[in-house]
C-alpha cells in the first residue's frame, strides 16, 4: 500500500457553535475535521460541504489506517452516508474496469478501513491487483507486475477465510492459479466452490475451465514429447504422439509442421508433403513451409514445383539463406551449375561461416564431380 505522492490534507477546527447531532454520532468540535485542497490554499470552513469532508475522510480510511482520530472519522462517514458501502463499490468496480486502477485502489483501500471484515472488498482488491498485474506485463513491467500478483495473492487469501465463507473468493482464486498455471491449486479450490456455490452459471464455467486447462496440459505434454523423440532420432514414436495431439486438437498447424518435419527425417516425402501442405491451410508460417515443401517435391521428382516454391518464398524473404541455399541444390538437380554456383555465392554474403554453402562450392570447385542434392 504506497500513498500517492500527490496526497496531503488540511484539518481545521470547527467552532463550537457548529456542534451538532448527526443521528446517533455526535459532532465533537474538539476533533479538527480534514479537508483536501489542490489549491494548495487552506480552505474556508464556511465554504465546504460534508461531501468534501466525508471525501478527505476516506481518504485517511485508505491511507491513514494509524490516525489518532481514525474511528472518530470512520464514524462519521457512516453517520454522513449509511450507504456508502454500496455507493463506492460500484464507483470502484467501474474504476478497475476503466483501467483507472489507482483510483479504484483508494475506493477500494477506503472501504476496508471502513469495514475490515468484509470479505468482499477483500475479493475486489484482489482482482484489482490481478488485473493491474496482467495490465503490467503487457507494458513489460515485470517487476511491478509480480508486486501486484502477489498483493493479489495475499487478498485472495484473506477473502478466503471469512466466516461464513464467500463462495466468490474461492471461485475467482481458482482462476487465478489456473492463470499461473499452478493446477492442483486451482482444482482444490474450485472444489471447495462446488460444495459451496449455488450459481448454475459460475460452477459450469470453473468446469469448463479445469478441463479446457488439463486438455491443453495434456496436449502441452503429448507435443513436447512428440519433438523430444524427434530429436533424439527416434522418429516413430514422434510420430504416434503428434498424432494423438493431432486427433483431439486438428487446427494447431506446428503440429502439422513437426509431423511434416518427423516424416521427412524419415524420408516419407509423400506424408511428408501432405502435412506440410495442412499446417499451410492452417496459416502456418509460409517461408518455412515452402521451403519445407519444396524439399519434398525435389526429392519427389517435381522440380517445377519445388522451384515455384522456393521462389514464393524468397519473394516474402530475399535474404533467408536456407532458401537460397536449397535453390542451388535445385539448380544442381537440374543441370545448371552456374547458376547453383550464383546462389551459394549468396549465401556466403549474407552468412560467410554457412557450412553448406562452403561444401557446394567446394565440390563445384573440382570439375566433373556428380552432386547430389
Amino acid at each position: 500500500m504506497t500513498v500517492p505522492p500527490e496526497y496531503h490534507l488540511y484539518y481545521l477546527q470547527v467552532p463550537p457553535e457548529l456542534a451538532r447531532s448527526l443521528g446517533d454520532f455526535a459532532l465533537d468540535p474538539s476533533i479538527p475535521l480534514p479537508v483536501e485542497s489542490r489549491s494548495g490554499k487552506v480552505p474556508d470552513l464556511t465554504e465546504l460541504s460534508w461531501e468534501q469532508i466525508v471525501a478527505a475522510m476516506l481518504k485517511i480510511m485508505a491511507w491513514e489506517r494509524d490516525h489518532r482520530d481514525f474511528g472518530y472519522y470512520r464514524d462519521f462517514i457512516l453517520a454522513v452516508r449509511p450507504q456508502i458501502y454500496q455507493e463506492l463499490s460500484s464507483t470502484g468496480i467501474v474504476k478497475a474496469q476503466s483501467k483507472d486502477f489507482r483510483l479504484a485502489e483508494e475506493v477500494f483501500l477506503a472501504l476496508e478501513g471502513l469495514d475490515p471484515t468484509n470479505p468482499r472488498t477483500q475479493l475486489n482488491l484482489a482482482l484489482l491487483y490481478d488485473d493491474q498485474a496482467e495490465f503490467l506485463s503487457q507494458k513489460d513491467r515485470s517487476v511491478e507486475a509480480e508486486a501486484c500478483l502477489s498483493q493479489a495473492q495475499k487478498r485472495f487469501s484473506q477473502a478466503m477465510t471469512a466466516t461464513p465463507p464467500l463462495p466468490d473468493a474461492f471461485f475467482y482464486a481458482g482462476f487465478f492459479h489456473l492463470k499461473q498455471k499452478n493446477l492442483e491449486r486451482a482444482r482444490g479450490l474450485f472444489d471447495a466452490f462446488f460444495e459451496l456455490g449455488r450459481d448454475e452459471s459460475k460452477i459450469n464455467a470453473a468446469r469448463k475451465a479445469l478441463a479446457d486447462y488439463e486438455r491443453r496440459d495434456n496436449f502441452d505434454r503429448l507435443f513436447k514429447e512428440a519433438y523430444d523423440f524427434i530429436l533424439l532420432g527416434q522418429e516413430e514414436k514422434g510420430i504416434e504422439r503428434i498424432e494423438n495431439f493431432l486427433a483431439d486438437n486438428p487446427s494447431v498447424w506446428n503440429a502439422w509442421f513437426l509431423l511434416g518435419w518427423a516424416h521427412r527425417r524419415l524420408s516419407h516425402w509423400s506424408e511428408a508433403l501432405s502435412a506440410f501442405e495442412k499446417a499451410l491451410e492452417r496459416e502456418g508460417d509460409p517461408v518455412d513451409l515452402y521451403n519445407e515443401m519444396a524439399i519434398c517435391n525435389m526429392e519427389l521428382g517435381q522440380l517445377k514445383e519445388a522451384q515455384r516454391l522456393l521462389e514464393k518464398a524468397l519473394r516474402r524473404d530475399g535474404e533467408n539463406t536456407k532458401i537460397l541455399s536449397n535453390l542451388g541444390v535445385l539448380a544442381l538437380r537440374s543441370g545448371n551449375r552456374e547458376l547453383a554456383r550464383g546462389f551459394f555465392e549468396s549465401v556466403l554474403e549474407y552468412d560467410p561461416e554457412d557450412p553448406l554453402a562452403e561444401r557446394w562450392l567446394k565440390e563445384l570447385a573440382h570439375n566433373g564431380t556428380e552432386l547430389e542434392g
